[in-house]
C-alpha cells in the first residue's frame, strides 16, 4: 500500500515513518500542499493523509484539487489542534481525526488505525497499486 502524506511537523512525519515501515508501506512524504499536488499528478497512492496544519495552501483547496486530480483517492485530513476546517472538510466527504501532540507512541498508533480504517473504507480503489 502506497500512503502519501502532506506534512511539515517532524513529530507525525516520524510517527507516519514509524508507523508504515512496520507494517511494510510505502510512504510518500511532501511538506506542502503545491508539493503535493504535484506528486499526486503523476504517482498512484492508495491514500492521501493531509496535515491541515501545513502552511501554504488552504486544506480546502488542497481538497478539492486532488478530487479534480485524482477522483479515487481517498483523503483523511489530520491536525494535532482543532482546525476551523475540519467541519468544512468533512462535508467534502473527507474522513478528519484530530491527533495527540507530545506523544508519538500514541500518534504513530492513531496513523495505523487511521490507515486500516481507510482500507476497509476503499478496499479496491480503481487506478492504483498496491505495493505492500
Amino acid at each position: 500500500m502506497h500512503v502519501m502524506l502532506c506534512s511539515n511537523n517532524v513529530e507525525l512525519v516520524g510517527a507516519a515513518s514509524r508507523a508504515f515501515s512496520e507494517d511494510g508501506y510505502h510512504l510518500t512524504v511532501c511538506e506542502c500542499g503545491l508539493e503535493a499536488l504535484g506528486i499526486v499528478e503523476v504517482m498512484d497512492a492508495d491514500l492521501l493523509i493531509l496535515d491541515l496544519d501545513t502552511p501554504g495552501l488552504d486544506g480546502l483547496l488542497i481538497v478539492a484539487a486532488v478530487k479534480e486530480l485524482a477522483p479515487t483517492l481517498p483523503i483523511v485530513a489530520v491536525s494535532t489542534k482543532p482546525q476551523v476546517d475540519a467541519r468544512a472538510v468533512s462535508h467534502k466527504g473527507v474522513s478528519y481525526a484530530t491527533l495527540p501532540s507530545g506523544s508519538a507512541g500514541t500518534m504513530q498508533l492513531l496513523l495505523t488505525g487511521l490507515v486500516q480504517t481507510e482500507r476497509t473504507r476503499f478496499p479496491s480503489n480503481a487506478g492504483s497499486v498496491d505495493r505492500s
